[in-house]
C-alpha cells in the first residue's frame, strides 16, 4: 500500500501522541488521544484495528498490576469504597485511569513505530539532515524489543518440536532454561546489528556525494495538513485541560 504520509510526518505524528499522553491530565483528552492512537491505522482495514486492541493483552498483567498498587497504597481523596480494612479512595481511581491510558496510548505508538523499516527512519531523518548513524540507531532500538521476542518465541518452538515440555521440567531447570535462552536471543541480535552494519558500510553510507535511495518520498499537501491537524488537537487539548481545571476549581469552592 502506498505511503499517506512522508515518514517524518508519520513519526512526529505519533510522537506527538505519545508525549500528549504524559503531558495531559485530563481522562476525557487522554481517552480522545488513545481513540487517535488506536485509529491512526485505519487504512490498513478494520482487522488490523482489531489487531491492535488485541496486542494491548501483552501488556495486561503491567497494567492490572500497576491499578492495584495505586488502589491499595494510595489514599487521597474521597472514600469510594470501605469494605472492612480495605478503602478505595477517588484519587486512587483517577490515577489508575490515567496510567492506564498513557501506557496503552504509548504503547500503541510505540507499535506503529515498530511498522517502520530502516529505509523509512532514513528517508525521515535525511529530510531534517540528520545523519544515517542516528537512522540506524533509532531503528535498531525500535525494533530491538520485538525482535527479541520473536527470537525468543522462535527458540521456544524449537524446543517443543525436539520434545522438550517445559510445564513438565522443574523450578531450577526452567530457570536454566531460560537463561540459556535469553543470552542465545540477545547473542543473535547483537550478530544480526553487526551484519546490518556491515551491509551498511557496504553501500557507502558514510560516503560524501549526492546521495541516491531506492524509495524516494516526498512531502505533500497531506503532511501539512497533518501537522496542522496536530496543531488543532494541542489546541483542543489545551482548551479541554483549562476547562477541566477551571470546573475542579469551581466544585472545590462550592
Amino acid at each position: 500500500m502506498k505511503r499517506l504520509l512522508h515518514p517524518l510526518s508519520y513519526i512526529m505524528l505519533f510522537v506527538f501522541y505519545s508525549s500528549l499522553a504524559v503531558a495531559l491530565r485530563n481522562p476525557a483528552t487522554l481517552l480522545l488521544v488513545f481513540l487517535l492512537a488506536w485509529l491512526s491505522e485505519f487504512r490498513q482495514g478494520a482487522r488490523l484495528l482489531v489487531l491492535r486492541l488485541a496486542k494491548l493483552q501483552k501488556i495486561g498483567w503491567l497494567i492490572f498490576s500497576l491499578v492495584i498498587i495505586q488502589l491499595i497504597f494510595r489514599r487521597e481523596g474521597e472514600v469510594i469504597l470501605s469494605a472492612g480494612f480495605v478503602k478505595i479512595y477517588s484519587e486512587a481511581l483517577s490515577s489508575s485511569a490515567f496510567l492506564s491510558l498513557r501506557i496503552m496510548i504509548i504503547y500503541l505508538c510505540a507499535i506503529s513505530l515498530s511498522s517502520l523499516d530502516f529505509s523509512l527512519y532514513r528517508s525521515a531523518f535525511s529530510a531534517i539532515h540528520l545523519p544515517e548513524e542516528i537512522s540506524f540507531m533509532v531503528s535498531y532500538m525500535i525494533h530491538l524489543i520485538p525482535e527479541y521476542t520473536s527470537r525468543f518465541k522462535d527458540q521456544l518452538q524449537e524446543l517443543k518440536e525436539r520434545g522438550i515440555r517445559i510445564r513438565k521440567l522443574g523450578l531450577a531447570q526452567k530457570i536454566s532454561l531460560y537463561k540459556i535462552l535469553s543470552l542465545s536471543a540477545i547473542a543473535n541480535i547483537i550478530l544480526q546489528s553487526g551484519k546490518q552494519a556491515i551491509a551498511l558500510e557496504l553501500r557507502g553510507f558514510r560516503s560524501r556525494g549526492k546521495r541516491s535511495s531506492l524509495y524516494i518520498h516526498k512531502f505533500t499537501l497531506r503532511d501539512l495538513a497533518i501537522y496542522l491537524w496536530m496543531l488543532a488537537v494541542l489546541m483542543l487539548s489545551i482548551c479541554l485541560t483549562s476547562s477541566w481545571y477551571k470546573s475542579c476549581i469551581l466544585f472545590t469552592m462550592l
